[in-house]
């Protein structure tokens, strides 16, 4: 499994499902989901997992910032999401 993606597949699950995403995008800092149901979301699991240093509702977008390598995270997410939820 190349790095970063067990976290991926772990994050994917926690925010409901790759079904679950409609779009994904990030900043400087933090991961940004947008979801077909938020409730589907697993907030405390998220919170939880080591990799994560918080997570926050924005308008209607979850954010997820990681501890680190923000960059390869959003990667292996973009490569287990393929075309669903690329701007």
């Amino acid at each position: 499994m190349p790095s970063g993606a067990h976290d991926a597949d772990v994050i994917l699950r926690e925010v409901g499902g790759r079904e679950n995403v409609t779009l994904l995008t990030h900043c400087f800092v933090r991961l940004r989901f947008r979801l077909r149901d938020p409730a589907a979301a697993d907030i405390d699991a998220l919170r939880a997992h080591p990799l994560v240093a918080f997570t926050a509702w924005q308008m209607d977008e979850l954010h997820v910032a990681p501890r680190r390598d923000l960059f390869r995270l959003f990667a292996a997410l973009q490569d287990a999401l393929g075309d669903t939820a690329v701007p």
